[in-house]
């Protein structure tokens, strides 16, 4: 959805604050993570210090199913509903994604006003400094980056953190497992520069995909095309030719040419400093295109929960259960990747024992699968009976059916990331492997176990009825 037409419909549901006057210098950064732990409202920043009126960041776009349910077009009533109601449209995706192709466009809302060559100035953004101990001002924190392959037609759409270097000049770091990068070094082998292009205010239910693990070789275009029911219009940059979404306040174009320069730290979605300062790939931005009255679409990554932090959970969930079907699992009956863990390193999934050793085949797929490899940490296996997403519910079968010695098992040498705050650190460190708990919370298989303390769902239902006025 456009990020113009998604605020006057979260405006709708009473869930929109505009704020004024704030500082672009830690202001803005500290007011959205504060929102995102208490009251979780859209933000929509205006009158920023040092910029004009118009010149607008917003953060806290999807913090709850519902304002998810605005971005795709879904009308979920609950986070597990929603996680239903998304694998329904990832199994449309998978089959039909080649039927969404991108539409090629003539014009575009962010031709209002262009800066090439000596004419770009970054600066003239709001860019904020998120937190204290940032190396920099981060423009691209929730963003759309398009690069493509260039031994096919792969267009890929990632969202990768991007820092003011200079008036004309950005650093982004890409990490080893994303395909992004996988571009650029293609490029960068061959001799060339890497064209690259930027929406920074991209369309809501792109950047949502453009996070995700889309497979290799499909493009977010047309994965969340599928999804979402449309084609998204794009425009090909006057200087790079990568389709750009068409709906996007603020875009710009450019080359990675090898360069590298200081990027970082930042304060990272694990809620730690990790990566620290990190020598990371240059852009020479050779073209600026905005919207009057610009939007930056911002976020404040930090100790969950924070204001991105939910929005992956239920996505992830889906595509974990497709997944664990699709590869001939069966017997799924619930999985939530909870949002404390940054949807990466606590997943839960429930499932109905159907033989022996079950739970340990689902268990190590989920420990290293490309899918949730990345961020990893715990794997939790519950029975049918324990509700995936209800922390206490996980707890209390970890505290009753499990056996430490035997209900944990540990695998080593999984691929993670250095953003990791458990990494070795090691200078301009790239890539780090960790190991995965797997805590079976299962009741043993085909054995007698004590019948647990809980009323009927009969005796449920009729209490309720009858003292309706105490339990509802």
């Amino acid at each position: 959805m456009y990020i113009r037409k998604f605020i006057e419909e979260v405006r709708n549901l009473g869930l929109l604050k505009e704020v004024k006057g704030a500082d672009w210098n830690l202001e803005i950064g500290a007011i959205t993570d504060l929102n995102a732990k208490k009251h979780k409202f859209t933000l929509l920043f205006d009158e920023i210090k040092d910029y004009p009126k118009g010149f607008r960041v917003l953060t806290g776009a999807l913090l709850d199913y519902k304002r998810v349910n605005l971005a795709l077009n879904i009308n979920a009533l609950n986070d597990i509903d929603l996680v239903k109601k998304l694998r329904d449209r990832l199994n449309i995706a998978s089959k039909e994604y080649r039927s969404y192709e991108p539409e090629e466009v003539n014009d575009a809302v962010f031709l209002e006003n262009v800066d090439s060559d000596d004419k770009v100035n970054l600066f003239k953004f709001p860019a904020p400094k998120w937190h204290e101990f940032d190396g920099g001002r981060y423009i691209g924190t929730a963003d759309a980056v398009i690069t493509k392959d260039p031994e096919s037609d792969w267009v890929n759409v990632g969202a990768y953190r991007v820092m003011l270097v200079d008036r004309n000049k950005l650093s982004i770091f890409i990490d080893s497992s994303h395909h992004g990068r996988i571009h650029v070094e293609k490029y960068l082998k061959a001799g060339k520069k890497c064209p690259i292009a930027i929406s920074f205010s991209p369309p809501l239910d792109l950047f949502i995909f453009a996070g995700m693990e889309v497979p290799a070789g499909i493009s977010e275009y047309n994965y969340a095309g599928a999804i979402v029911g449309k084609r998204f219009k794009v425009f090909r940059g006057e200087e790079t030719g990568l389709p750009i979404p068409a709906e996007s306040d603020i875009v710009i174009e450019g080359y990675i040419s090898g360069e590298l320069t200081d990027e970082g730290p930042f304060g990272e979605f694990m809620g730690y400093y990790a990566g620290g300062r990190m020598k990371n790939p240059v852009i020479e931005v050779k073209r600026v295109y905005y919207r009057s009255n610009p939007i930056l679409l911002g976020t404040a990554p930090s100790i969950p929960p924070y204001d991105y932090s939910y929005f992956r959970c239920p996505l992830r969930s889906a595509m974990i259960w497709d997944m664990l079907e699709r590869i001939g699992v069966r017997d799924i009956k619930g999985v939530w990747a909870h949002e404390i863990g940054f949807s990466r390193a606590l997943i839960v999934v429930s499932i109905k024992q159907s033989f022996a050793g079950q739970q340990t085949m689902v268990g190590h797929i989920l420990a290293t699968s490309p899918l949730t490899a990345y961020g990893g940490r715990y794997v939790i296996v519950v029975d049918e009976d324990i509700d995936p997403s209800d922390i206490n519910q996980v707890l209390w079968a970890i505290c009753t059916r499990t056996d430490p010695i035997n209900s944990i098992e540990i695998v080593k040498n999984v691929p993670s990331t250095p953003l990791d705050p458990m990494a070795e650190r090691k200078q301009n460190v790239k890539e780090y492997v960790s190991s995965r708990a797997i805590i079976y919370a299962t009741k043993p298989f085909n054995k007698d176990f004590p019948r647990e303390v809980r009323p009927s769902e009969d005796i449920v239902e009729r209490v309720i009825v009858k003292w309706r006025e105490i339990l509802e």
